[in-house]
Order: C-alpha cells, then sequence, then structure tokens
C-alpha cells in the first residue's frame, strides 16, 4: 500500500466530473446523519501516472513491444508527450482486452467499500456532511506475462485500486490525499488463468480487492479527515 498526496488543480475537477459516463455518486449515510457521496468510476490519467485505467482485462504478450503504438501512455496515444523511459514497463504496453471481462472494481470492490464507509461513519457518530467526494478509481488490472527469455512464460495477474478526495474546507486547488492499493501479483500459467471461462481471474481478482477493502478501512481516518 503506497500513500501518496499530489495535487491537482480545476483540471482535475472538469475530468472527474466530465470523464465518469455522467454517473452519479452513491451517498453513503452513517445512523445519526451524517453523508458521504462516493464515486467509483476508472481513474483518471492525471491520478494514475498519466495511463488509462483498464476497462476490461488487459493480457500482455510477449509478442507486445514498447513502440509508440503499444503504450497505454496518455501523452503517447494523443501524441501529445515525450516519451519516458518508464513508459516502456512491460506493465504499460496496451497488449489486448478480454471483452468477455469488464474491469470488476465497480461490480465486487464499490458496495463492499460503501458498507465499510457506512460502519465508519457509525462509529465516528454525529451528523456531519461531507463537503467533498470521495473517489474510489479503478486503475490496473492486467495478465502480463512474466519472462520473455521463456517460450512458454507464466503470466502475472495485477490488479490496483486507488482513492483520493479534497481535504474538507479546501478549494480546487487544494491537492488530492490519495491512498493506492496494489496487492502482490498472482503467477500462474496462461491455460490455468484462461480456464473455464478466466475463472482463476476472476477469484484471485476478488481476493485481491478483498485485501484492499482492509487497506481501505485503514485509510479512511485519513481520507476522511473533517475540517477543523
Amino acid at each position: 500500500m503506497k500513500i501518496n498526496v499530489i495535487a491537482a488543480g480545476a483540471l482535475s475537477v472538469t475530468l472527474l466530473a466530465g470523464c465518469a459516463g455522467g454517473k452519479k455518486p452513491t451517498v453513503v449515510t452513517g445512523a445519526e446523519g451524517s453523508r458521504l457521496e462516493v464515486l467509483t468510476t476508472l481513474a483518471q490519467p492525471d491520478m494514475n501516472g498519466n495511463h488509462y485505467a483498464d476497462d476490461h482485462l488487459r493480457v500482455v504478450g510477449p509478442a507486445s513491444t514498447g513502440v509508440v503504438a503499444g503504450l497505454t501512455a496518455v501523452g503517447v496515444l494523443l501524441g501529445g508527450a515525450s516519451i519516458s523511459s518508464d513508459m516502456f514497463d512491460k506493465k504499460g504496453y496496451r497488449g489486448t482486452k478480454v471483452d468477455a471481462l469488464s474491469e470488476p472494481t465497480s461490480r465486487y470492490f464499490a458496495p463492499r467499500a460503501e458498507a465499510k464507509i457506512a460502519e465508519y461513519l457509525n462509529k465516528q457518530g454525529g451528523s456531519y456532511v461531507y463537503q467533498d467526494t470521495l473517489i474510489i478509481g479503478a486503475s490496473h488490472w492486467s495478465l502480463v506475462y512474466s519472462d520473455l527469455s521463456t517460450a512458454n512464460s507464466n503470466y502475472d495477474l495485477s490488479y490496483r485500486v486507488i482513492f483520493y478526495k479534497r481535504p474538507e474546507g479546501g478549494n480546487v486547488f487544494s491537492a488530492f490525499t490519495m491512498a493506492d492499493c496494489a496487492p502482490a501479483a498472482k503467477t500462474a500459467p496462461l491455460a490455468d488463468w484462461k480456464a473455464n471461462n478466466y475463472q482463476k481471474v476472476t477469484q484471485e481478482t476478488e481476493k485481491m480487492m478483498d485485501a484492499c477493502l482492509l487497506e481501505l478501512d485503514n485509510q479512511l481516518p485519513r481520507l476522511l479527515k473533517k475540517a477543523s
């Protein structure tokens, strides 16, 4: 679990409002009337290392290369940014999407996270109404080859989700408080991952999301700090 605090201005506010596909936040309430809006969406590129979030499972095989056409970096895809060395990490290769496996954060993680948040609000008590939305951003979901030098390489399953919120009492130029959860990758042969309609992918990803629920619970006091 890495914790970051980053600066973001009015542009990020526009992106958050305009790129969530029109989805409205869920209002989570505590027993005594406290209230927080929670929006689960794809993480915006400027909050995600300038990479587009994975909206489906992405599979990156050894045939993928680090050429411009094969990267997920925003500036590269739009032709508007220079290429840095970290963009050529194999985890950032575009690969291919598995159309049958859409990103699972909103389906599996979000309702469980909202239940955790409701428990937290109940423990805090009071009727505090948060002015800023907590964003749950689906970031990364991929199967990436483990070893280029091996003819039948294993594949690593990775998942990442980020949480970010502007501080209470701040403004559009206030830095987001941000935390991310990226459990250790799981490794297996590609055939095992694909078996039974990617059953192992689903099972292992749900275990990773369960771990991230615990991390979110640990970070709620930071993310939901009230205005002084």
